[in-house]
């Protein structure tokens, strides 16, 4: 039974509460005892008059969605914290902080995330000033320490780092009893930029989140601009977007298996994953124009449609793939190294990786089968047969496991895509200036890291109000902390590799 907080449909039909603020946590937790176990997203907007946070709540045993919509009517009122609710609430909750100046009650660690600590104002509010007399620059926290143990710095130097990252690690001897990640290196304002172009001006930067998912990126953005406009994208454009976006998972699959066997000292095989990534960079090239930032899924379908000479390679380059992958397991799935580097290390429990917001293979390696193409369908996919991979071991082999599943299966994908290409155009007829209607909506697609979801909000006019990146590598790199503890300092470039963040992705 849904508790009755009022519900109402929205633009996009998914079940929509206001609440004040005092009674967003009992709401959370009257839902959650009705099996809302998961924090998709949660969301700053400045109405202008007022600002909102917007949590988008699901309930993944029975594919339940729902959105609570909370008003802060003046600047200096609070709005409770639910990290005591959902783990999955910290990050982001600093985020809207940061970037709207909306305070959460009760937050244990509420500082600026994105933003460095000096910096003036909160840059997402309609009316943002630097000389903002509520603000004052903020100090990094004391790290306290035993005197039998310390802290130590990691990074923010790439690539040990995958990314500009930087990490504090508390150790006790060798053994890490504590972490901080410190992110915001590559903050680029991605969402403020959609505020300041149109619809159609704005379709190459999703390129740039995750940069070794670009076509995922597209897809995620053109799919919100698409659902917001209720627009019906044409079957064979569909495919086409299956096609693009499945080799792009094998190629961020591939690269994640080079690098983070590379973590744990292995050169050869980073060698061999290349080789066929730059296979699939060359198709990609055929296809869009482009070897890594493709601007190819464009609002309505895809810029270019498949030619017989390009389906031709794809098919030829397929029996090539698995025979490759078979030799990648083959040469590391029993190497007793390798074992002993991942067996029983970094584990993260499916309770724990649900109230954190972990999704994707990260997600499916703590054995919870959950992923977006079969559970929340989009596009092409309910037409598809694929198995969702998953786990059980909750720790690094896992996470090599399931990714290496996932890229048998979304080769697979794209030979039925081949095999059942629908005839008919590749593109939707869309005016030069979109303006979609009023309203807001959230879509989400399975990328290679995780849930890639877009919160968008329409005004009416051809620039997004607000547009709300929700990011995996951000939300995923909230459990590093937990997975971290009670291993050794070794392992700690490892674990955090199993992750596969993207640090472009993080910071936006």
């Amino acid at each position: 039974m849904m508790p009755d907080l009022g519900w109402e449909r929205g633009s996009d039909d998914l079940p929509r509460a206001h609440l004040p603020p005092e009674r967003l946590p009992s709401g959370v937790a009257a839902l959650r005892q009705a099996g809302f176990d998961y924090l998709i997203c949660l969301s700053g907007v400045d109405r202008g008059e007022a600002r909102q946070v917007v949590y988008h709540l699901r309930d993944t045993a029975r594919h339940r969605e729902v959105a609570l919509y909370v008003d802060v009517p003046s600047r200096r009122e609070e709005v409770p914290s639910l990290t005591d609710q959902f783990r999955a609430a910290d990050w982001p909750e600093r985020e809207v902080y940061d970037l709207f100046g909306v305070r959460f009650a009760g937050h244990p660690d509420l500082r600026r995330i994105l933003l460095p600590e000096t910096f003036l104002g909160h840059p997402l509010r309609k009316d943002y000033r630097e000389d903002d007399p509520e603000v004052a620059p903020e100090g990094e926290p004391e790290l306290p320490a035993a005197p039998d143990e310390m802290w130590i710095n990691v990074g923010p130097q790439h690539p040990s780092t995958h990314g500009v990252f930087r990490m504090l690690l508390k150790l006790s001897g060798e053994t890490v009893e504590g972490c901080r990640p410190c992110i915001g290196y590559l903050h680029r304002g991605f969402e403020k930029l959609a505020e300041r172009r149109d619809y159609v001006q704005y379709q190459p930067y999703p390129d740039r989140w995750d940069y070794l998912a670009a076509m995922n990126n597209e897809h995620a953005y053109v799919g919100a601009v698409e659902r917001l406009m209720q627009l019906e994208v044409p079957r064979r454009a569909e495919y086409l977007r299956v096609l693009a976006t499945e080799l792009n998972r094998v190629a961020s699959h591939l690269l994640w298996l080079g690098t983070f066997l590379l973590d744990l000292g292995a050169m050869s095989p980073f060698l061999y994953t290349f080789r066929e990534r730059e296979m699939i960079m060359e198709l990609f090239n055929e296809l869009s124009g482009a070897r890594m930032t493709y601007n190819y899924l464009r609002i309505g379908g895809a810029a270019h449609d498949l030619t017989p000479e390009l389906a031709r390679q794809i098919r030829a380059f397929l029996p090539y793939f698995h025979r490759r992958l078979a030799e990648y397991e083959a040469l590391i799935s029993d190497n007793e190294i390798f074992l002993a580097r991942v067996r029983g290390v970094g584990l993260l429990p499916p309770d724990e990786a649900l109230n954190r917001g972990a999704s994707g293979p990260l997600l499916r390696a703590s054995g919870v089968d959950w992923d977006l193409r079969r559970d929340r369908p989009y596009g092409a996919y309910p037409e598809l047969s694929f198995q969702v991979a998953t786990a059980s071991t909750w720790d690094l082999h896992g996470r090599y496991l399931v990714r290496l599943a996932e890229m048998r299966e979304s080769c697979r994908l794209v030979e039925q895509v081949l095999d059942g290409l629908p005839e008919g155009p590749h593109r939707a007829k869309v005016p030069v200036r979109v303006r979609p209607p009023a309203g807001d909506t959230y879509f989400a697609v399975e990328s290679p890291r995780g849930e890639l979801g877009v919160f968008l909000i329409g005004d009416g006019t051809d620039h997004a109000w607000r547009l709300k990146i929700r990011a995996p590598s951000f939300m995923n790199l909230m459990s590093l902390e937990p997975m971290l503890q009670g291993h050794l300092a070794a392992d700690a470039i490892a674990i955090l590799g199993s992750i596969d963040i993207l640090l472009g992705e993080v910071d936006r």
